[in-house]
């Protein structure tokens, strides 16, 4: 229910108290996808309200839930949220270094929205993608 009222009608502060429930319930059944996922949009919810520390808190325990869990992709998707908040912290040189560890990670698991995304972070930032190795696989990732 949280993330419906998050994403589809962009009402954080409808979401939160159900994505608090999500994650202190899924923390007491053992539930750890729904935890990280819980984890992840009490994240995005923090990012926007401009509570960065605890956005960070909140992503990097999803990213440890999910690395454990083996969803490398996922984990490479809280690395672009992650990107965006060491920006908007101005901390732009470990930006640049999440969001190029995120690449290589998305890249490694053909994750081919989230290397979009990592592309978008980057122009948000400023700086060009770095041009992908020749006979790469996602070659026209990069267009729009």
């Amino acid at each position: 229910m949280g993330a419906v009222h998050q994403v589809v009608r962009r009402d954080n502060a409808t979401a939160v108290p159900f994505l608090e429930r999500s994650r202190d319930l899924a923390a007491q059944v053992d539930d750890r996808e729904t935890l990280a996922e819980a984890l992840r949009h009490l994240g995005v919810a923090d990012h926007a309200a401009g509570r960065l520390e605890a956005a960070r808190e909140h992503l990097t325990r999803s990213s440890e839930i999910r690395r454990t869990a083996g969803h490398q992709a996922a984990v490479a998707a809280n690395m672009v949220g992650l990107g965006y908040i060491a920006a908007a912290a101005g901390r732009r040189d470990d930006a640049l270094r999440i969001l190029t560890e995120a690449d290589a990670l998305a890249r490694t698991h053909e994750a081919h929205a989230i290397v979009r995304q990592v592309a978008q972070a980057r122009a948000h930032l400023g700086q060009s993608p770095p041009q992908p190795p020749y006979g790469a696989r996602n070659v026209t990732a990069f267009q729009a």
